[in-house]
């Protein structure tokens, strides 16, 4: 395959459509994680991430899952669990994945598993740029 190269006149960059097709934006990966089939079931995605240690504050080793899904909430669920857990006062942290970058992915065998959306390194066999 022959490599095309454009150079834009205004920013005087080297533009190279042929490397572009296998990156895509974090932006874009957000987005497609939350998709739905038609029946209302989460896509399943590949995804490659870096684990991250947050008391050395460095990052670990490569992970990579195939066939997972984002773990949405459902609100009929989150309505009747709350309602079943008024008379409970226990105290909980709320998870606030936009403040904190983290979301829930759930693997084949219904185990969960938190990664920051900073560490994602591959998405569906591209590379995942900022």
């Amino acid at each position: 395959m022959k490599r095309k190269s454009f150079v834009l006149s205004n920013k005087n960059q080297l533009l190279d459509f042929y490397t572009m097709k296998k990156n895509v934006f974090l932006n874009d990966v957000l987005k497609k994680m939350k998709e739905k089939k038609n029946d209302g079931s989460p896509v399943k995605f590949n995804i490659k991430v870096r684990e991250y240690n947050r008391q050395n504050k460095t990052g670990g080793k490569l992970k990579e899952y195939k066939n997972v899904n984002l773990l949405m909430v459902d609100k009929t669920k989150k309505i009747s669990a709350v309602k079943k857990l008024q008379h409970v006062s226990t105290e909980r942290k709320f998870p606030n994945h936009w403040k904190n970058r983290t979301r829930n992915i759930e693997l084949d065998n219904g185990e969960i598993r938190k990664i920051n959306i900073l560490l994602i390194t591959e998405f569906n066999g591209q590379k995942v740029i900022y």
